[in-house]
């Protein structure tokens, strides 16, 4: 009996420690402030083909990572920005790159939501949680000088002396487990008919919470054309649940550049402020 009992709590800590040992894998999005386009770096793996608006990552481990921007310039410069972004299990979280002349490049974290699952809420979305940029330099990654040197002769961004990314980085040391998906950048683009049906089944959930939760599930794993969102919106009653989803499809939104034609889904000057404000945007007179 007790040989039958000690195999079965065997077989049952056999089943469970795999569970245990590695937590839920998390994703991440990337987007920039009024559409500027950049390339990244992820860990040291190079995630763009030349430029983009917005990246998707998915099957990331959680925990530290390493985020490495290249932003082209008028001048034919580049601004290269480096940052530490921290990632929970189970999550996808969502930041901006805000991009301002003559100011420093940082990022700001609008959103996380559970990849399964009731999704958590928002994160802090005023600040840069944990995101504090650090410049290149020799010392590498532990070297935490300020890398906001002024520069009064440059009305650009400031801009850091590129060094080759560390080879111990997280790619190495989490093998299949910190994998990056086979499309780094989210290409699926919702097409009209896709938002028709969304819209729809939007609708027909009884209550404010599933509505907003299968538009955020939706979202997820696609992307939206502004016009489309501001459909998408107009389907949710209460003018709270828009702004939330609105920060959080942000990030998804493939024509950013319109995404001001999103505010008119919204009933209050004040609900399209506390949007511009998450996502980066200057506010509109």
């Amino acid at each position: 009996m007790k040989k039958a009992l000690l195999l079965a709590l065997v077989g049952l800590f056999t089943a469970v420690a795999p569970a245990l040992a590695y937590p839920p894998p998390a994703a991440l999005n990337f987007a920039s402030e009024r559409g500027v386009p950049f390339s990244l770096a992820l860990d040291g793996r190079p995630l763009t083909r030349g430029v983009a608006r917005q990246v998707h990552v998915n099957r990331l481990a959680p925990g530290a990572h390493w985020a490495d921007f290249t932003v082209p310039t008028p001048y034919g410069r580049a601004v290269r920005f480096r940052s530490r972004v921290w990632l929970e299990p189970g999550l996808e979280t969502s930041f901006v790159l805000v991009t301002r002349p003559g100011r420093p490049l940082y990022l700001r974290q609008v959103g996380a939501v559970a990849l399964y699952g009731q999704g958590r809420g928002y994160g802090n979305g005023s600040g840069r949680y944990n995101n504090r940029p650090v410049p290149y330099n020799q010392g590498g990654y532990g070297d935490h000088r300020s890398p906001y040197d002024s520069n009064p002769s440059n009305n650009d961004y400031n801009d850091y002396n590129s060094r080759p990314n560390d080879p111990d980085s997280y790619d190495e040391a989490l093998g299949d487990r910190g994998s990056y998906s086979d499309s780094a950048l989210d290409d699926r683009i919702m097409e009209p008919q896709d938002v028709d049906a969304l819209v729809q089944a939007v609708q027909q959930r009884p209550f404010e919470a599933s509505k907003l939760s299968m538009a955020k599930e939706a979202l997820s794993q696609s992307s939206i054309q502004a016009d489309d969102l501001k459909r998408l919106l107009r389907s949710l009653n209460f003018e709270a649940s828009r702004v939330e989803l609105a920060k959080f499809a942000y990030p998804h939104v493939v024509d950013q550049q319109n995404f001001y034609r999103v505010y008119e889904a919204f009933s209050s000057a004040s609900s399209q402020q506390e949007v511009q404000q998450a996502i980066g945007a200057p506010a509109q007179k």
